[in-house]
């Protein structure tokens, strides 16, 4: 369930919050750090530094991880979409999710154009996401070939921004193409399922939806795109009403 190596890392201290996470993983899928931190008789920072060392970013993504292995171990029902939409807005309405939406749209308002790509159904999303933002005055443009040969045609990224949708954020191809971009001078936003796989990190800004992961047969992730979608619909409409803002405040 968790690396071994990192466990071997934990002092005797961490080891108790350790060892209650594995024995009671359903309880603690719907407790809070606090929650923890008092059934462990241990600090709140306590908790939360065994779940740094284990390896997650916060108390989301340990759970998120807990959630999937008791998916793929009960091979349960797909979710309902009330239970989606339940899951992502119990966490985007937060500041700090909030502050990142704010610089996306800064950031895509003031490029020169915005590249969206994806692969497979993240590619849909990106064909869709280009078209609504074009809809709303965005100059755009989407790629779903993920051999598109970006590096010989450099002048074109000097000052574009791309949104790359992918679930798991570690496709080896779309990694290969985001340095490509990266290295061209384009700025980077993701949009992911995890804010700790390999696209999130490689990005100047990522917004990670933090979803249960869902796979049929073990092996076909079905993990629900609405909140990509949302996020796609939020950007757009606030990055529209940005440069409409900017050009009031030029008259």
């Amino acid at each position: 369930m968790f690396n071994q190596e990192n466990v071997k890392l934990l002092t005797n201290t961490e080891l108790k919050v350790y060892e209650y996470i594995v024995q009671r993983t359903q309880k603690v899928i719907r407790m809070s750090v606090r929650e923890i931190a008092s059934e462990t008789h241990v600090s709140p920072a306590t908790v939360t530094r065994t779940i740094s060392k284990l390896g997650f970013e916060n108390i989301w993504e340990c759970k998120l991880h807990l959630k999937e292995m008791d998916n793929r171990k009960h091979n349960k029902k797909v979710f309902d979409t009330s239970e989606i939409v339940e899951e992502f807005f119990s966490r985007s309405m937060q500041s700090e999710y909030e502050e990142k939406i704010q610089d996306a749209v800064k950031m895509i308002a003031n490029s020169d154009v915005a590249l969206f790509f994806g692969i497979g159904t993240s590619g849909l999303i990106a064909a869709y996401a280009s078209r609504q933002f074009s809809n709303l005055g965005q100059s755009t443009f989407h790629i779903q070939d993920p051999y598109y040969p970006f590096h010989l045609i450099s002048r074109q990224y000097t000052n574009t921004v791309a949104i790359i949708c992918s679930v798991s954020g570690e496709t080896e191809i779309m990694l290969r193409k985001t340095g490509d971009l990266k290295s061209l001078g384009s700025k980077i936003i993701s949009i992911t399922n995890s804010s700790t796989n390999s696209l999130a990190r490689q990005s100047d800004i990522n917004l990670a939806y933090h979803l249960t992961p869902e796979y049929v047969d073990e092996e076909v992730n079905v993990t629900s795109q609405l909140p990509a979608v949302f996020l796609i619909e939020t950007l757009a409409r606030r990055n529209y009403n940005y440069m409409q803002q900017m050009l009031n405040n030029k008259l």
